[in-house]
């Protein structure tokens, strides 16, 4: 027990002599977020090892509040293998958070406070008519002096963003601007509050209906149409659709037919989904979002397993299991019928399962619905 704490004492020693040795190297060290290889030592050194904050404020050369306050960013609750719940640090979750937070910031403004120079523009633009090539070619012609210092295309986007007192139709030549891919806008935006960390008790415990998992089964290179499969957790009813392609919009296409399909029935069916991070299922706000603009309520809620565990998907992925030994990998799925892939999902449901007593699927998921 004595070797085993001068050995940490030890590495601990180590490492705070190698930062502090990179610390005189560079003086910004400090002042540099924290990376994910830095999140996951804290994870080790507050979780396992049980070492003071202070400590690992001193081997990360950071303050101890900046530790306080990424351990606040990264906590989660988690169950004991005695079904205690204890609160941790997760570095992927305290990682997402600081993304999100980082993406929702948005960029640091050029023209900041100088407000001799946005009076200058709006002033330029909308009383004397310039465009804003002729006011930055005015400031340099006249030698005017402002605090800061932008170009014509700085001013545009400003205009854009709605960040100056103008629009678009107070310019000579209106510009055209074409919002970006909503499905790339969505991605950089997924909230850490989206992880399968926040998902209900119900779902994780398999206590409700209505909890499902999502995936996609392709075909041949990832080419042509492919299988969108749900499987619901405590039922282990299986739901398989046939789409186009491997696209966000068709899965979202999909899913606003089973809206139709069940109608009212449907709120009450899907509670939530849990999907994988593809960017096929990452447009969660659409996917949330009910073809029937009457309904202002989301129609479920999305969540997202954490990357590289397939496990924490795991009927959904034994469900996709079942399909390949009909669909086998490299199968071109675009020229499988409707009738087919059909009785695949009528061979699962009615399948006899030990777990619920050799009942099967459909006649555990008549109890429930």
């Amino acid at each position: 027990m004595c070797f085993a704490k001068n050995t940490l004492k030890g590495c601990s020693n180590m490492c705070q002599n190698n930062y502090n040795i990179e610390k005189e190297k560079n003086k910004e060290f400090k002042y540099k977020h924290l990376n994910y290889t830095e999140r996951t030592q804290i994870e080790r050194w507050y979780n396992k090892d049980k070492i003071k904050l202070s400590e690992i404020a001193k081997l990360l050369a950071k303050s101890v509040r900046t530790i306080q306050r990424e351990i606040k960013r990264g906590l989660v609750k988690n169950l004991t293998s005695d079904l205690i719940e204890i609160y941790v640090y997760s570095a992927d979750i305290a990682q997402q958070r600081y993304n999100y937070y980082i993406h929702s910031k948005g960029p640091e403004l050029k023209l900041g406070a100088d407000y001799e120079l946005v009076e200058y523009i709006e002033k330029g633009i909308k009383i004397e008519k310039k465009s804003p090539e002729i006011l930055i070619n005015d400031i340099e012609k006249y030698k005017l002096k402002f605090k800061s210092k932008v170009c014509a295309k700085t001013i545009r986007n400003c205009i854009h963003k709605r960040i100056l007192n103008l629009t678009e139709k107070d310019m000579i030549y209106k510009k055209e601007y074409k919002d970006k891919n909503e499905e790339q806008r969505h991605f950089d935006k997924v909230p850490a509050e989206k992880s399968i960390d926040f998902r209900p008790k119900e779902a994780n415990e398999r206590t409700e209906y209505g909890h499902w998992e999502g995936d996609l089964v392709v075909g041949k290179e990832n080419r042509g149409s492919a299988l969108l499969t749900f499987t619901e957790r405590l039922t282990r009813e299986e739901i398989i659709i046939k789409i186009p392609g491997k696209k966000a919009e068709y899965v979202k296409e999909a899913i606003d037919n089973l809206e139709k399909k069940y109608k009212g029935k449907f709120y009450k069916k899907f509670k939530t989904i849990t999907f994988d991070n593809g960017g096929e299922f990452r447009c969660w706000k659409d996917l949330e979002t009910s073809y029937d603009k009457r309904r202002k309520k989301t129609r479920f809620k999305i969540y997202y397993a954490h990357p590289y565990r397939s496990g924490e998907r795991g009927s959904n992925e034994n469900a996709n299991r079942l399909i390949r030994r009909f669909i086998p990998k490299g199968t071109v799925i675009t020229k499988i019928s409707e009738e087919f892939i059909k009785s695949i999902e009528n061979w699962i449901n009615n399948l006899s399962r030990p777990t619920f007593g050799f009942k099967t699927s459909l006649e555990m998921a008549k109890q429930y619905c």
